[in-house]
């Protein structure tokens, strides 16, 4: 079990890193160099590396071969350098140069590099950049991976991708091929990709605004598919444009890729500049695709493509923080699909969904807080709790704080940890130091499984035109969790006042800040017995 409580820098964290991988049937070659730096107190560097999948090859330092026992030791799942064989002679920084060979064609667990019908893929989050080579896997390790050279057979793998711009590529001999790319911003390794295969493609561009640049874009899937990503390209554009429009956030690359992948287990996944998706969240067909279809598609594509800055430019300082980059990734792409289509109707359907899927787990033995203390294996807190009351608790601090407000928040945390694994304290701060706000007692909410009720209850009073109204929160308990905090919660009440006759509204929508188990809120001038209108938008 790891715990949140134990989470630690590590002793040695990577800086830079290179890579080659020489892609061949039965047995790929991945090369990497590594630039190490000392990092925070004393301690050997860890590498993870899943033993059933890594072999081997080589090891060295600094261009000295290292001995198994006198340098580093093997242990479960993990390569172990000693500290005394790094920063010889004086160094600050050390190159730690590892080859392995993997079996892309034997990976049926879809983590890793695995191949997938005429091509090889890679997905890498969680935990799967350790089944491709010996690494520090975890996101706090934000290092630069300024080359990545991919070569393979050039008839069954014309097209090879990878992260960021293409510097080269061209043949080498024996019908083979290769491409060299960069990546010229810090990532962890869980966004790293790589692709190669028989694909076709469609291509448009972009000029961002009011950077200027000229952004080439491309869909890949195979031959038979590829006339069903327009859609997904004309998405694409959409969900540049509107990041820009909302939150000022242009695209930072020459090159964006997507590509459609038949078995992809995650969906998708927003690898820094090179988006893979299960083809069913890319492909529209118009002679079949209803309007939800292409509203799903809309909205993943939007969803993977706002992550370049919130999770990408930005990650999660350790698992524990996944809401951090999924729930306010699911609220952008919430409000992107409001914004362009009809926003009541979004807003009912997210909360529909939201009342289908999440309350009950919520209200159930898995019931777990958006920010969990604790796990056995990360890959069981990809939830609806994670993402979709992520999402709600970073819908709340909108409502809190006005769309003014929350802009500044957003301005002030990727001013704060552009280049950084950041954590939902983090965020929150950003919120509160923008605003002037006290956001203390919010906190709770990344700490507090189970959902809360709010009741209300009215009272008139003619002599003074007052209308008193009576907020209560409760949080029933879950035999489950007999040790869960259970409130009280900040909750942003919207609510306006109507006319019993007529139904006219006599006093405008306002949030009202429920903090204890029961408040009471005022209001003034009122000139006869209001029925409120609580909870309006679904505020929370």
């Amino acid at each position: 079990e790891v715990l949140r409580s134990e989470y630690r820098p590590l002793p040695h964290t990577v800086t830079g890193v290179e890579l080659s991988f020489d892609i061949r049937d039965g047995r790929t070659l991945v090369a990497s160099a590594l630039t190490v730096v000392p990092c925070a107190g004393a301690g050997d560097l860890v590498l993870d590396g899943e033993d059933s999948a890594l072999e081997l090859v080589s090891i060295a330092c600094d261009g000295r071969d290292l001995v198994e026992g006198a340098d580093y030791r093997r242990a479960k799942d993990a390569l172990i350098v000693h500290a005394a064989s790094l920063y010889r002679g004086g160094r600050t920084a050390s190159v730690l140069s590892i080859s392995v060979a993997v079996v892309p064609e034997e990976n049926t667990q879809l983590s890793g590099l695995y191949r997938s019908g005429p091509m090889y893929c890679t997905q890498c989050e969680a935990q799967g950049f350790r089944r491709i080579t010996f690494y520090p896997d975890r996101p706090d390790v934000m290092a630069t991976f300024g080359r990545v050279r991919v070569e393979a057979d050039a008839a069954r793998c014309p097209v090879l991708l990878s992260n960021g711009n293409r510097l080269e590529g061209g043949p080498c001999g024996d019908g083979r091929h290769y491409a060299v790319w960069a990546d010229p911003y810090p990532k962890p390794s869980y966004l790293f990709a790589l692709v190669a295969g028989d694909l076709a493609r469609i291509s448009g561009s972009y000029t961002t605004r009011p950077g200027g640049r000229v952004v080439e874009l491309n869909v890949y899937s195979e031959e038979s598919n590829v006339e069903k990503c327009h859609y997904a390209l004309a998405s694409l554009v959409r969900s540049m444009k509107w990041d820009e429009d909302r939150f000022g956030l242009e695209y930072d690359l020459d090159l964006f890729n997507i590509v459609a992948v038949d078995d992809f287990n995650m969906g998708a996944m927003e690898n820094k500049g090179l988006n893979v998706f299960n083809t069913a969240y890319v492909l529209a067909d118009q002679a079949t695709a209803t309007d939800q279809d292409y509203e799903r598609v809309e909205g993943v594509v939007g969803h993977e493509y706002f992550h370049n800055w919130t999770g990408n430019r930005v990650t999660c300082r350790d698992w524990f923080q996944l809401t951090l980059k999924e729930g306010l990734t699911v609220y952008r792409d919430q409000e992107f699909t409001a914004d362009l289509g009809s926003r009541g109707v979004k807003r009912i359907e997210d909360v529909r969904a939201l009342r289908a899927g999440q309350f009950g787990q919520d209200a159930g033995p898995m019931a777990h807080p958006i920010r969990p203390e604790s796990y056995i294996s990360m890959d069981n807190f990809y939830t609806a709790t994670v993402y979709s009351k992520g999402a709600e608790v970073i819908r709340m601090y909108a409502t809190i704080l006005g769309t003014e407000g929350f802009r500044k928040g957003m301005d002030l945390y990727f001013e704060r940890h552009d280049g950084t694994g950041a954590t939902c304290d983090d965020f929150r701060a950003a919120m509160a130091d923008a605003n002037g706000a006290d956001l203390d007692q919010f906190g709770e909410w990344y700490r507090t499984p189970g959902t809360p009720t709010v009741t209300y209850s009215g009272e008139y009073d003619a002599a003074s035109r007052q209308y008193r109204l009576t907020l209560a929160q409760s949080l029933p308990a879950n035999p489950a969790l007999p040790d869960a905090p259970r409130g009280p919660l900040h909750i942003p009440v919207a609510v306006g006042l109507l006319d019993a006759a007529t139904g006219a509204e006599v006093a405008p929508t306002a949030v009202l800040n429920l903090r204890e188990p029961t408040e009471t809120f005022v209001f003034d001038d009122v000139a006869a017995a209001p029925v409120p209108s609580v909870l309006r938008g679904f505020s929370a």
